[in-house]
């Protein structure tokens, strides 16, 4: 029986309770005029429906916040279990002038059951500070041309607040974290930290002397299209401090610090300049000109420098900025060497535009040419153009010429081409034994006893077959690999035949290209055989007469001839 009332006891000192209640969080004794104030009705375990309402109030203005807020809290205290269901509405009370008011008892039903609140009285006094909060843009104004970075800085001034009943002063950085910012395209700077903070003196807009915090956002753009530059204008909003209430900290050294237990909501913005990208004019542009706005340094490296007419020469060209300030080489491009005429007279240049490597202030490019014929000796001087907006005129800078050597391209004939395959296939004479299949038998062992020993010899013998049969294997799965690789070979070298065969039909760029992709996939079957040199001969005609322009009438024939003397 004492187990079970033992058992009854724990059930009952386990058991939640839910105690019913309603309470008001009232606002402080002292508040500011258009400064809101909260008060706030808690409503605990208490499940149906609810709207409570206030009476109006002398000297404030009521709202009520629309959504009710919840929480659940659970506790344990010597076994017995406390669970504790909040529902929170919110009354927002803003004064409309100075004086001493009171907020009356005010009263909440919940079911047959009221609740009352103790009355508050309440001292509304003008702001101790109204709070100066302002926005000053500076930087790039006017026209620009595109290449060009557009600098600009905001400068945010707060005025500094200090509370008159603890005597604190809010130091910058607290500052700044109030303020609710939307500044354009100084964001990044600001959320990556890149701005400087300073104390100076200032006046308020009433005039009167006080101190301010300075913010200084610096951040640079670059338009990448002419005509107006539009920019999101800066706005910013605050929670400007009025009260402080001091947080006692935890921890060894209990340091203290301070909650802002009242607010009020200012606003600056500022205009951003009016800016007009243009784009360099066309009067005295150079040809090869290719947008660049500045000041550079250009330097041109070529490598090989020995070559055969169509064979690719390799241009490095490095440009340097040489201006002051940030930059940025992504708008950067490489000059049109291929409107250069003293470059394009020797030199067949590709119009495609290059892509460039960025490294510091260093942009590097690569450009291949092919000489015409064998008559170069040099790389003519190349210019870099830019467009000076300083002087308003543009700016050519030139590189030395660079000496080059280039050999014509030997012209092989189909009679060589089969001579060279007619001297490799020379027969081999045979030697002649007199004496015939018996000359391989003579002496005294003719005559020895023929009787079978068991000697190392004859095991040896015995052994043999079923290696020699190892080996027949081994040889057969050999040869069957290599007659698949040979017939792979075989329907290459067919395929290549016919291609060159076909660009005999052909003509110009089209018939070289043919002719060229037929030969390069027979010196990959044929590489190191006797006709990879005749390949390769071929091949360089090829690239001369497709990179070179020069004239190769007998090429098709002379490709036919050889694919002929190899099938």
């Amino acid at each position: 029986m004492s187990i079970v009332r033992t058992f009854i006891y724990i059930l009952f000192l386990a058991s939640p309770t839910f105690a019913q209640q309603v309470y008001v969080q009232m606002p402080p004794s002292t508040g500011y005029v258009n400064v809101p104030m909260n008060l706030v009705v808690v409503y605990e375990n208490i499940e149906s429906p609810l709207s409570p309402s206030i009476p109006e109030i002398d000297g404030f203005t009521i709202d009520r916040i629309p959504n009710e807020q919840r929480s659940t809290q659970t506790t344990i205290i010597n076994g017995k279990m406390t669970r504790t269901a909040k529902r929170i509405f919110t009354f927002v009370l803003t004064p409309k002038e100075t004086g001493v008011f009171t907020i009356p008892v005010l009263t909440f039903k919940v079911g047959d059951r009221g609740f009352q609140s103790s009355p508050q009285t309440i001292t509304i006094q003008d702001p101790p500070t109204g709070g100066a909060l302002e926005l000053e843009i500076s930087g790039t104004n006017g026209d620009v041309y595109i290449g060009q970075p557009i600098d600009l800085t905001l400068k945010i001034f707060i005025e500094q607040f200090t509370d008159p009943n603890l005597g604190v002063t809010l130091n910058a950085q607290a500052m700044v974290s109030l303020l609710d910012r939307n500044l354009g395209i100084f964001t990044k700077s600001f959320e990556e930290q890149q701005y400087q903070l300073r104390q100076i003196q200032g006046k308020t807009d009433a005039g009167i002397p006080t101190t301010f915090y300075e913010v200084s956002i610096h951040t640079t753009v670059w338009p990448e299209t002419s005509g107006p530059f539009i920019l999101e204008p800066v706005s910013i909003l605050m929670n400007y401090p009025l009260a402080l209430q001091k947080a006692r900290g935890i921890g060894f050294f209990r340091g203290d610090s301070y909650n802002v237990t009242q607010s009020h909501l200012i606003a600056a913005h500022g205009e951003m300049p009016t800016i007009n990208v243009l784009t360099p004019p066309s009067k005295d542009q150079p040809m090869w000109y290719s947008g660049a706005v500045g000041n550079y340094d250009f330097r041109v490296i070529a490598d090989p420098t020995h070559v055969k007419v169509g064979e690719p020469i390799t241009l490095t060209m490095r440009i340097t900025d040489r201006t002051n300030g940030p930059i940025n080489l992504d708008f950067l491009s490489a000059p049109h060497l291929d409107r250069v005429p003293a470059l394009t007279d020797h030199f067949r240049v590709p119009d495609t535009p290059l892509g460039g490597i960025a490294e510091g202030r260093t942009k590097t490019f690569t450009q291949s040419i092919r000489p015409r014929s064998e008559g170069v000796t040099e790389i003519p001087p190349l210019p870099m153009s830019w467009y000076d907006p300083i002087s308003d005129t543009y700016q050519t800078v030139w590189t030395k010429p660079i000496t080059i050597s280039v050999e014509a391209v030997a012209t092989v004939s189909a009679s060589d081409l089969v001579g060279d395959i007619a001297r490799t296939t020379q027969a081999t004479p045979l030697t002649e034994v007199d004496g015939g299949i018996l000359a391989n038998y003579t002496g005294e062992d003719l005559l020895k006893s023929q009787r079978i020993t068991l000697s190392p010899l004859l095991i040896g013998a015995i052994a043999l077959p079923p290696t020699l049969l190892a080996s027949i294997f081994f040889i057969l799965a050999y040869r069957k690999r290599s007659q698949k690789s040979l017939r792979s070979t075989k329907g290459r070298i067919k395929h290549a035949t016919y291609s060159i065969r076909l660009a005999k039909s052909l003509v110009g760029e089209e018939q070289v290209q043919s002719l060229s992709t037929a030969l390069r996939e027979l010196q990959n079957v044929k590489a190191g055989s006797d006709v990879s040199k005749d390949i390769d001969t071929l091949l360089s005609r090829c690239d001369a007469m497709q990179f070179g322009g020069c004239n190769d009438d007998t090429l098709a024939k002379d490709a036919e001839t050889l694919v002929e003397s190899i099938l």
